[in-house]
């Protein structure tokens, strides 16, 4: 009971934390489209020919006109992630520091561009979020019988619907799992439950809709001079181009999220190796080599700029990547777990390549893509650590403690970057307003500090010089010149 009410509060101060620092990210990039003229044009077309995404567009005409809302959106979403994952995985001893840790310190890239821009947050944060409130509605079908709810049909189905009109890979990953549910409680129990096919349905539904929009016919036949679905030498040659960014961006830049995987791996290696003998043992023995070894990797890529360049180190890491994934597939086999466990592990893992495996095939694709499939590993580093016996839990628990510390660390360093990054994003824009209200032709306008944090903070090129104007409300015909930051 004690140690409930002590992460019950714990809870209360994250999200007292999070409404802080979320009130601190600046608009940027096509947030200011969206928050002026130019999305309610997009919304009167009712974004015919743009996207499908027609739920997180609303989301994102929503937020980009209210700071509070959207602090309140994010601080919601962001927090609800920490709360389900810890409560879904049966708040185990160190669950919360891994979760806390791998969000706090995850990749830049990731963090600018899929938390910090609204227009980002509001497709990829928001989809992920949303699926794991189904996740966690369907938890318990691994060990209790389920039963037809009738109640939850309709608001499942609403909210299978909705998932399905935010973003192209979770709408895909959305079927599959609905698929999944219906499959699975037939196999393990000889039962569907209305619900569940309710859920799918209106995944179905929304998908539907969402590609029925001409943005996607025109992306299939390489009319859309933005995103493409094949290349001039076919399919295979796609695969191949984003191959390298999916390793580098879904998996190498996770090094703080591999280290705690590795870190969770040879503790389970360790308690349970001596149970293994034979082929088995030795095929542990090598899956954990894969992983130890696959995270030195990813501590190279980050310190070493040549590793960026050079073609032959990045077919390494599509290679590398490949052989990691499969160890990490033998490793949860070879483990003397119930199969039960087994197939809820390989359901985490196997969930985070169907919400990459659409990308294989379009472009463009950036780190914010990655998003839900990073929740997804730490989800399965979570779960993975349920299986600590109960001498490494009692470690693990004073563990935590630390890892919560250092959590600390890492967010009061987020703060001073987004607190100073804030401040002369307000000294910048009420300069522009009064140099623009003060009849001038041309005005500068300051570069952000920290320009790595945030996506698309310039404005002196287009489209983003008249974005910005349109936004706060600057004539279109003013030209502006960025200056450095002081």
């Amino acid at each position: 009971m004690q140690t409930r009410i002590r992460k019950n509060y714990f809870y209360i101060i994250l999200f007292l934390a999070l409404f802080l620092l979320c009130f601190l990210f600046p608009y940027t990039g096509d947030d200011w489209a969206w928050g002026s003229q130019l999305g309610i044009d997009r919304l009167k077309l009712w974004f015919e020919n743009y996207n499908g995404r027609y739920f997180g567009n609303f989301i994102v005409l929503v937020l980009t006109r209210s700071n509070l809302l959207k602090t309140l959106a994010m601080c919601l979403c962001i927090g609800g992630i920490v709360v389900i994952l810890n409560e879904i995985t049966k708040r185990p001893a160190c669950g919360l520091g891994i979760i806390v840790v791998s969000l706090v310190f995850m990749p830049v890239l990731l963090l600018r561009q899929a938390v910090v821009w609204t227009s980002g947050f509001s497709n990829y944060v928001t989809s992920i979020f949303l699926t794991l409130i189904y996740i966690f509605y369907i938890r318990k079908i691994y060990s209790d019988k389920p039963k037809n709810s009738y109640i939850a049909s309709i608001p499942l189905a609403i909210l299978g619907f909705g998932n399905a009109l935010i973003v192209e890979h979770l709408t895909i990953y959305n079927v599959i799992l609905g698929i999944y549910v219906i499959i699975f409680t037939f196999i393990k129990y000889k039962k569907m439950c209305l619900q569940h096919f309710a859920y799918l349905a209106g995944t179905v539904i929304g998908t539907i809709i969402m590609f029925s929009n001409g943005a996607y016919h025109a992306a299939a036949s390489g009319t859309d001079s933005y995103r493409t679905i094949s290349t001039d030498t076919g399919i295979l040659s796609r695969i191949s181009e984003n191959f390298k960014e999916i390793a580098r961006q879904g998996f190498l830049n996770n090094f703080v999220l591999l280290s705690l995987l590795a870190a969770v791996c040879l503790v389970l290696w360790f308690e349970n190796k001596d149970r293994l003998t034979g082929k088995i043992k030795t095929i542990g023995y090598l899956s954990i080599f894969v992983i130890i070894s696959y995270t030195a990797l990813s501590f190279m890529n980050q310190i070493n700029t040549y590793w960026n360049k050079a073609w032959i180190l990045l077919l390494l890491e599509v290679l590398a990547t490949i052989v990691y994934v499969l160890s990490l597939i033998a490793f949860i086999l070879i483990l003397p777990l119930e199969t039960i466990e087994k197939v809820r592990l390989l359901f985490i893992l196997f969930s985070a390549g169907f919400m990459i495996a659409p990308l294989f095939v379009v472009t463009p694709i950036g780190p914010r893509c990655f998003f839900a499939p990073y929740v997804m590993l730490i989800y399965f580093v979570v779960e993975l650590s349920v299986n600590f016996n109960e001498t490494h839990r009692r470690q693990f628990a004073n563990l935590s403690s630390s890892m919560m510390i250092f959590a600390v660390i890492g967010a009061l360093y987020l703060f001073y970057i987004y607190g100073t990054i804030a401040k002369n994003n307000q000294e910048r824009i009420a300069q522009a307003v009064t140099d623009s209200q003060n009849g001038k032709h041309a005005i500068k306008v300051q570069e952000l500090p920290y320009k790595d944090y945030v996506w698309c903070s310039d404005v002196q090129s287009e489209p983003w010089s008249t974005r910005f104007k349109m936004y706060y409300g600057i004539d279109t015909k003013i030209s502006i010149k960025m200056i450095p930051n002081k």
